[in-house]
C-alpha cells in the first residue's frame, strides 16, 4: 500500500481532528485520543485527555521520571497536583501529549488547554505561568527525533488558536522547534541564575570568591542573629502538621512583602498556595521537597522551599518575617541552603528574577529563557499581530513623550 503526504492546509480546521493522513513521517488515526505512529521508528504517540486515562499513567510515568533524571516538576505526583488544584478549577483540559515505544513509555509532555478572552490557549500544566516549559524523554532515546515527532503531533492535535509556552531554554530542541513556525511571538530574554557550586573544591574556596562586601555584611547579620537569641536552622518534614503551619506563615509573609512592592502575580493567589500546601503535604514528593526553616528562640523567621533534581537545586518560595528585617534572615538562610546544597555535590538554580543576591551568588553562570507564543489558527495569527501592533504604539508613545519633554526642557 502506497502513503501519501498530505498537507493540514486541504483540510478545514473542524475536520483536522477526524482525519487520517501522514505528516511528516507520523501517521495519525482518528478518533478523540489521537494515536501517532512513526513510519520510521515504530513510536507511538497518544494525546490523553481524560483524567482517568491520564491517573492511568502513574506507574510508567514514575518509572520514566526516575530513569530520565528529569526535574521535580515533571514528577508525576506534582503535575496531578498542577492539573486538580490549578488547571481544573481554572476551566483548563488536559492535553497530555505521551509516547510509546514496544508498550514502553518514552516520552510525557502534559499540557493544558485554557480559554482566555475570545480565544483558546495550549500551554504546559504548571501551577504559574513563571515555571520552566519542560518535557520528559526515555534516556537512551534520541531527544531530537523525539521531540521532532511530539512537536508535530501536537500541530496536528492542539486545536487551540496559540500555543504558549513560557521560560523556554534558549539551548533547547523546543526552542528551535519553536521559533521555526511562521508565525511566533518571542518574549525578552530572560536569565536564570545558576550557581556553579559543583566547580568549587571546598566551601571555603568557594565563599571566599564572593563579593567582599557581601561577604562582610552576611557575617555581620550573623553576628547580630546571634545575639539576638538562640538561632536555628532546620529541614522540616514536610508530612507533618507543624509544615502546614509554616507554609500558611511563609505565604503570609509573602503576601505582606507584595502589598509592601505592590507586587502582583500567581503566586499570591488561592490556587497557588492551595497547590503548594497539597505537594508538601504528599509525601510521594517528600523526597524532592525540602522546606529550611530559620528559627529564633524557637519562633520562626524566615523559610525556604527547594526543589531537588538529579544534580541541582531549584529555589521554589522563600519568605522572612518582616519584624525580624534588620537581621536579614532571609539572606542568611539562602547562605545555608547554598552550603547545603554544596556538601551534597549540587548546583543551585536561583529561578527568575533580577534579585542583587542571586548575581551574587552565581556571577556570571547561568542560562536564558524567552516565553514563545506561537499562532495555529487564523484567528491566532490575528490576535499575535495584534499584540505586536500594540507593543509598537506603546513604544511609540514612549519616545513620543520622552521628545516632548525634552522639548520642554529646552
Amino acid at each position: 500500500m502506497r502513503l501519501v503526504r498530505i498537507s493540514l492546509k486541504r483540510f478545514p480546521r473542524a475536520d483536522r481532528m477526524k482525519t487520517n493522513f501522514l505528516l511528516g513521517g507520523l501517521f495519525y488515526s482518528s478518533g478523540k485520543k489521537i494515536r501517532a505512529t512513526s513510519i520510521r521508528t515504530t513510536s507511538q504517540f497518544e494525546v490523553i485527555t481524560e483524567s482517568e486515562n491520564f491517573l492511568s499513567l502513574e506507574q510508567d510515568w514514575e518509572t520514566l521520571w526516575n530513569a530520565a533524571d528529569a526535574t521535580p516538576f515533571l514528577q508525576f505526583r506534582y503535575c496531578l497536583h498542577a492539573l486538580r488544584e490549578v488547571a481544573i478549577p481554572a476551566g483548563g483540559t488536559l492535553h497530555c501529549i505521551v509516547g510509546r515505544k514496544e508498550g514502553r513509555l518514552i516520552f510525557v509532555w502534559p499540557l493544558v488547554r485554557y480559554r482566555e478572552y475570545l480565544w483558546t490557549s495550549l500551554r504546559p500544566l504548571a501551577p504559574d505561568p513563571s515555571e520552566q516549559a519542560d518535557l520528559l524523554v526515555a534516556d537512551g532515546e534520541d531527544p531530537d527525533a523525539t521531540i521532532s515527532a511530539a512537536w508535530r503531533v501536537l500541530l496536528a492535535s492542539c486545536g487551540s488558536d496559540l500555543i504558549s509556552l513560557p521560560m523556554v531554554r534558549t539551548d533547547s530542541i523546543l526552542y528551535r522547534l519553536g521559533s521555526r513556525e511562521k508565525c511566533v511571538s518571542h518574549g525578552e530574554r530572560r536569565m536564570i541564575r545558576v550557581a556553579p557550586l559543583s566547580r568549587h573544591e571546598s566551601w571555603k574556596e568557594y565563599r571566599g570568591g564572593l563579593a567582599p562586601a557581601f561577604r562582610k555584611e552576611q557575617d555581620y547579620h550573623q553576628r547580630r542573629l546571634s545575639r539576638a537569641g538562640k538561632a536555628e536552622i532546620a529541614i522540616a518534614k514536610l508530612a507533618d502538621d507543624d509544615s502546614a503551619t509554616h507554609v500558611r506563615t511563609m505565604f503570609e509573609w509573602k503576601s505582606q512583602w507584595a502589598d509592601r512592592m505592590g507586587v502582583e502575580g500567581d503566586f499570591f493567589k488561592e490556587p497557588y498556595q492551595n497547590f503548594v500546601r497539597k505537594i508538601s503535604a504528599d509525601r510521594a514528593l517528600e523526597s524532592v521537597l525540602k522546606l529550611f526553616v530559620l528559627s529564633l528562640d524557637g519562633k520562626a523567621i524566615a523559610m525556604n522551599l527547594v526543589a531537588i533534581s538529579a544534580r541541582m537545586v531549584i529555589g521554589m518560595q522563600a519568605a522572612f518575617d518582616p519584624a525580624h528585617a534588620k537581621l536579614s534572615p532571609g539572606s542568611l538562610l539562602i547562605e545555608h541552603v547554598m552550603k547545603w546544597a554544596f556538601e551534597n555535590g549540587w548546583d543551585v538554580d536561583l529561578g527568575p528574577g533580577e534579585g542583587k543576591y542571586k548575581s551574587v551568588w552565581s556571577g556570571d553562570s547561568g542560562y536564558s529563557c524567552v516565553d514563545l507564543r506561537i499562532a495555529v489558527s487564523v484567528w491566532g495569527r490575528a490576535i499575535l499581530r495584534a499584540r505586536a501592533f500594540q507593543g509598537q504604539w506603546e513604544r511609540m508613545r514612549v519616545r513620543m513623550g520622552a521628545a516632548q519633554s525634552c522639548v520642554a526642557e529646552r
